[in-house]
């Protein structure tokens, strides 16, 4: 083999004028790959989070209702039941709460509201509970 002949072969090697050889389009696709996984994973613990906090909010909202709704209930103890059960340090996905009480002779209600942790601005959010109990009476 000559040197011309060898010439020749590593031109038909290199891309035609206009074309564009694969270089760094590894490097490209790993980024949008990765970057792709980690807004799916991110998706998915926030949807994660938002599940235990509509949990935490219907079992605060439930706790009240049952508490307000006692013989010897008041809107302030179902209020405080609630309030503590969202508060308690086991639940780190809330951030913050609100609580709304209500009795009549034949109903309690309890609505809480609680502020989601968010991992993302646009995933976020808060989240209404509302729960009722027949009051607790005597009758003849």
């Amino acid at each position: 083999m000559n040197t011309s002949q060898l010439q020749r072969g590593r031109r038909t090697l290199r891309p035609h004028r206009g074309e564009r050889d694969g270089r760094g389009a590894a490097g490209v696709e790993f980024l949008i790959v990765a970057a792709v996984l980690i807004f799916l994973f991110t998706t998915l613990v926030q949807y994660g989070i938002g599940f235990h906090a509509q949990r935490v909010a219907e079992a605060a909202a439930r706790e009240g209702a049952v508490a307000t709704a006692r013989h010897d209930g008041t809107e302030g103890a179902g209020s405080s039941t609630a309030k503590e059960y969202v508060n308690d340090d086991g639940k780190p996905a809330v951030t913050g709460s609100s609580v709304s009480v209500s009795r009549s002779a034949t109903e309690a209600r309890v609505t809480v509201t609680v502020d989601v942790v968010t991992l993302a601005p646009w995933l976020g959010g808060s989240i209404t509970s509302t729960a009722t109990a027949p009051v607790e009476r005597f009758v003849e």
